[in-house]
């Protein structure tokens, strides 16, 4: 029986690997654990890598979240340390509609 796979999105927040794709070593160590342990049922049909920037997280997030091939899952690594550049958190929380404590 065939069954369509659920879509995952990988986005890399860094600066850094954003300047220089190549010090990005997070996108193929996530690719690899959806291949080994998602049972057959996942696929990362998408990967960015953006700057630690507000708008450019809510921009790449909402275009996965709102297009028909849209994402069942999106993974964020990056920007979550408490330096003054780090935005993931205040980038995804308003683009979350029913928060869910423990589980986010």
């Amino acid at each position: 029986m065939s069954h369509e796979k659920l879509r995952a999105a990988v986005l890399i927040i860094s600066d850094t690997a954003f300047q220089d794709p190549s010090t990005d070593k997070a996108s193929a160590l996530l690719t690899e654990t959806f291949t080994r342990d998602g049972g057959d049922q996942w696929a990362v049909s998408e990967q960015q890598v953006v700057p630690d920037d507000i708008l450019a997280i809510q921009r790449q997030v909402t275009s996965w979240c709102d297009g028909s091939e849209y994402a069942n899952l999106i993974i964020t690594t990056g920007g979550t340390g408490f330096t003054g550049k780090d935005n993931t958190p205040e980038a995804i929380s308003p683009l979350i509609h029913k928060h869910a404590p423990g589980l986010v």
